[in-house]
């Protein structure tokens, strides 16, 4: 036999496209191979995807004299590109592609779209003080209104012509008198509900209803053990609700936080488009919870209606005079507009008011809790601000104490407690921008550094600003994942201590950035600072202690992994002694 080792191979295979298909060729000559050969197969395509995305030429690749295209992480296989990591662990794969490039900002290929990861607060900043035209939010809103709470297509029109006149009580939240007015029904609330927050029953029935969802366990007269989480989540959902939409809704679907939390958890499935019936577990769950808030709202729009029209409303409605200005003032422009009842958008406003705050008191409480010496400085600090008053009594029968709290003064003049706010908030808030590329955006290289370059990124692509993956970084922030009481402290030249929140952007970025913030930041003071005051709370384990669980990823403000259970009394205080 002829020795053709030495023999040039044929043009045909002198590249690697070629080569393949020879070898494939020869593979498929015979049944026995075929399995391997599409093995084969999957691996030139995985392995020359992964030579060609890394190459420097895709690096270092320039778009005429405008500036540089973000550098794109290395990726597998064609148009999935980075999409199952993005999946199964976004923030893994955005640490390492973030730790690879060099200035804040990487690209990711989803899906066979590029999406440009900024984490650089400069850059961020930059880029969202561009024009709607350039850096468009409003496709991206209307998508998320539509997929996840389920508005109909049919009213998009509608929306458009009527978004000022909807966002204008948004940002009415911003500013007094509106703002004071829309705290008064919760703050309310919160001094009521606090003194009240544990029953000391045995029995579900007599217990109050947030106490019953957080599992409260009956130890004795005086003390209670109970799930932290659950109870802190409730405590103020039962405030802001029933402060902006009135207490009917609640009082007619006990439910209603617990449905808000269900299609939370959804999310994900919402904007995939999975149906109700989609054999995947939680996918069912959340679109029932989501139905059962539609029925509600839509009963609660209704009733609105029959009571501007001065029509009959159902008894069980009450008078709706304590509906806030924000719905009343929504409600006038979707009536007036002609939005039909399932129209109403108002579950976006549920949500909002429900999913994150709920969970930014826990993690402060808990932080201040668990940190050694720390509950005694911020008994301190807020004592000229929260009162707690001896009760009436006639002879053995006594109301609970009441509780007064100076909500203005906390937010102004209590600055380790707002630091520990802004700390919870670094930490465990999690808010995502997204923005559409209108138009080819350049951003211009930073004057102050030696190696910046200008980038281009262009009309059709995403920009995507992940805020946790910037509150994590080290660069930033000293030992990014521990728990740092003053961080956020900063010394005024006349020597006083105040508080800034520096680059965190807990409430996202841009012109969508949360407009209930300082509603938010109230508020969640309001509820930490009068259980601080009002309860003495230990941890149901006292051999283990106190023990910060990790977290769970959802919208915005993560969930436990675990929940905290603790146990609880009420404080003495000085008429007691």
């Amino acid at each position: 036999m002829a020795d053709d080792f030495y023999e040039p191979l044929p043009t045909a295979v002198s590249y690697p496209w070629a080569l393949l298909t020879k070898l494939h060729s020869d593979l498929l000559s015979s049944p026995d191979t075929v399995i391997i050969a599409i093995f084969v197969t999957i691996f030139v395509i995985g392995l020359t995807t992964r030579l060609f995305s890394g190459s420097e030429s895709e690096a270092d690749r320039v778009a005429g004299k405008d500036g540089r295209t973000v550098w794109l992480l290395p990726y597998w296989f064609p148009y999935v590109g980075h999409g199952y990591q993005f999946l199964t662990n976004p923030m893994k794969l955005m640490r390492e592609a973030r730790d690879q490039s060099t200035h804040g900002i990487f690209a990711l290929n989803l899906g066979g779209t590029r999406h440009n990861i900024i984490s650089d607060p400069g850059l961020v900043k930059g880029v969202m003080q561009k024009k709607e035209s350039e850096v468009q939010f409003h496709p991206i809103s209307w998508w998320i209104v539509e997929r996840f709470f389920g508005i109909p297509k049919r009213a998009k029109s509608k929306y458009d012509s009527n978004w000022d006149g909807l966002m204008q009580p948004l940002h009415n939240l911003m500013r007094e008198p509106h703002l004071s007015n829309m705290l008064k029904g919760t703050i309310l609330g919160l001094k009521t509900n606090i003194p009240q927050m544990i029953s000391f029953a045995r029995s579900e029935i007599d217990q109050q209803p947030w106490e019953r969802f957080a599992k409260a366990a009956y130890i004795s007269n005086s003390e209670t053990e109970i799930g932290l989480m659950a109870l802190m989540r409730d405590m103020l959902g039962n405030a802001s609700v029933p402060g902006l939409f009135g207490s009917a809704l609640m009082e007619k679907h006990p439910e209603l936080l617990h449905d808000v939390y269900d299609m939370d958890e959804g999310l994900l499935f919402f904007l995939m488009g999975l149906p109700a019936y989609t054999p995947w577990p939680g996918v069912m769950k959340a679109h029932a919870a989501r139905f059962r808030l539609w029925q509600a709202l839509d009963d609660f729009q209704m009733a609105l209606d029959a009571t501007v029209d001065d029509k009959p409303v159902d008894a069980s409605w009450g008078d709706l005079d304590d509906v806030s200005e924000l719905i009343l003032t929504r409600h006038s422009t979707f009536k007036n507009q002609g939005f039909e009842v399932e129209e109403r958008g108002d579950l976006s406003i549920l949500w909002a008011l429900t999913v994150n705050a709920n969970l930014v008191v826990f993690w402060q409480l808990l932080y201040i809790l668990a940190t050694p010496g720390l509950l005694e400085r911020v008994r301190a600090e807020l004592a000229p601000f929260v009162k707690i008053s001896r009760p009436e009594s006639i002879g053995k029968i006594s109301e609970a104490p009441k509780l007064t709290i100076d909500y203005e003064g906390l937010s102004k003049n209590c600055h380790l407690f707002k630091s520990i706010y802004f700390e919870a908030l670094r930490l465990n808030s999690q808010p995502w921008s997204v923005r559409s590329l209108g138009s080819d955006v350049i951003i211009p290289s930073d004057k102050k550094s030696s190696n910046s370059v200008p980038y281009i990124m262009h009309k059709g692509e995403y920009i995507t600003v992940p805020h946790d993956l910037h509150m994590l970084d080290p660069k930033y922030f000293k030992n990014p994942t521990t728990f740092d009481p003053e961080r956020f402290l900063v010394q005024k030249e006349d020597g006083s201590l105040a508080t800034d929140q520096g680059t965190i952007r807990p409430y996202g970025a841009g012109p969508s950035m949360c407009k209930g913030r300082i509603f938010a930041e109230k508020e969640c003071l309001a509820l930490v600072a009068g259980v601080l005051m009002f309860w003495d709370i230990e941890p149901a384990d006292t051999k283990a202690g106190w023990v910060i669980p990790g977290q769970k990823k959802t919208t915005a403000v993560s969930l436990p992994v675990k929940e905290v259970r603790v146990r609880i009394r009420r404080r003495r205080f000085e008429w007691e002694e």
